[in-house]
């Protein structure tokens, strides 16, 4: 927009007094400085775009100017100050050693020593940045009261205070680890037992004169009442019976093992071509079940043999046979099988064992081994009924 226009706009959208107040602050500022490029700071905080060819302006010149006399660069800076933001208050002079600001003239460039020397000054004075010292030493003096503090409470009031209480928490501390330690060497039941001999009878009253049947290594029953020298044991919801106690024992080795861990061992181990589902599945089923699975046993037990059972039954199946109590499997025996009393502690460390036989339990099926003839032993999984 030409400078003209630029002022005739200024005149039609400012009062009279803001008129005449700007061309006091001009007369104000040519007569400190005489210079239109610091009025021009001092008024619109900005420079000239371009330095004016003739920069000196008097306080004479600007009034003649004002009162019509032509002035060509009083009329370029007249046009150039109106169209830009007045400020407020008259800005600062800069300082003469200061340096200038920025313009659009080419030649205009910033001699290169001078650039220098503010780099250094500028890194002189970040290097020389005071130290806080008074920081430095509230730090100090907090570390030394909490040193001061720790010296004396250990030196006059924790050697007293822990004098006693020491040997006080150290015995059931003592206690309790060898509490802790008796369950890993044995498993005791107060009313469970299990036969820990090759073989026991067991009979239908206390004087032991009726045979009911032979209980094997291993078996186990809850113990009804104790006698002297004869322990009575649950042998069905309805019957109990009676065996010698000394042929029986109430603690095991060790701890019961996971029943995935004992039947994964079982499944590997033992010949379950036979199984169809799973061993666990067979644990249960009645007779007429195994019936419908294989067919009439090979043969059954008991029948008109040496040691007749009057509470189980016998179904035989090629080398395997099936126990029942109640028209019910409890037990599966493998007749037999090449399996050690090594091979079955493999599993686990042996619960109870002699030379020929040796049991391992989980917490609810047994593995029982009985050595045969030779090589050959019989292994019995069982569940644990009580």
């Amino acid at each position: 927009m030409h400078r003209s226009l630029q002022a005739l706009q200024f005149y039609t959208s400012h009062s009279k007094e803001d008129i005449a107040r700007l061309h006091e602050r001009i007369r104000s500022s040519l007569a400190s400085t005489e210079s239109l490029t610091d009025t021009m700071i001092r008024i619109t905080g900005q420079p000239p775009l371009i330095p004016y060819d003739e920069d000196t302006v008097t306080v004479d010149e600007w009034n003649a100017f004002l009162a019509g006399k032509h002035h060509a660069t009083l009329a370029d800076f007249y046009g150039t100050l109106v169209a830009r933001p007045i400020l407020d208050e008259d800005g600062p002079l800069p300082d003469e050693e200061k340096e200038p600001l920025p313009t659009l003239s080419r030649s205009h460039r910033e001699p290169e020593p001078k650039r220098r020397k503010k780099e250094k000054s500028i890194k002189h004075a970040r290097a020389k940045r005071p130290l806080p010292w008074g920081w430095i030493a509230l730090l100090i003096l907090c570390f030394l009261l909490g040193a001061s503090g720790t010296y004396v409470y250990s030196t006059y009031f924790a050697d007293s205070a822990d004098t006693t209480p020491k040997a006080t928490v150290e015995k059931p501390v003592t206690v309790e680890k060898t509490k802790e330690k008796k369950p890993k060497a044995t498993t005791a039941i107060e009313d469970v037992l299990y036969v820990k001999t090759r073989s026991s009878n067991i009979y239908g009253e206390e004087a032991m004169t009726t045979l009911l049947y032979e209980a094997d290594f291993g078996d186990g029953y809850r113990i009804v009442k104790n006698r002297d020298g004869v322990t009575e044991i649950e042998l069905s919801d309805n019957l109990t019976g009676f065996i010698k106690t000394s042929d029986t024992t109430k603690r095991l080795e060790g701890e019961p093992l996971a029943d995935e861990t004992l039947l994964t061992w079982a499944n590997d181990n033992l010949d379950t071509s036979f199984v169809t589902g799973t061993l666990i599945d067979l644990i249960g089923k009645s007779g007429e079940e195994l019936n419908s699975l294989y067919g009439p046993p090979d043969r059954t037990y008991p029948v008109n043999g040496r040691y007749p059972d009057n509470l189980h039954q016998y179904w035989f199946y090629g080398n395997h046979f099936f126990i029942l109590k109640d028209n019910k499997v409890t037990a599966i025996d493998w007749t037999n099988t090449t399996i050690t009393n090594e091979q079955l502690a493999s599993l686990a460390p042996l619960q109870l064992e002699t030379e020929s036989t040796g049991l391992v339990t989980s917490n609810s099926y047994r593995l029982q081994r009985f050595a045969k003839d030779g090589t050959i032993s019989r292994i019995r999984l069982a569940e644990q009924s009580f």
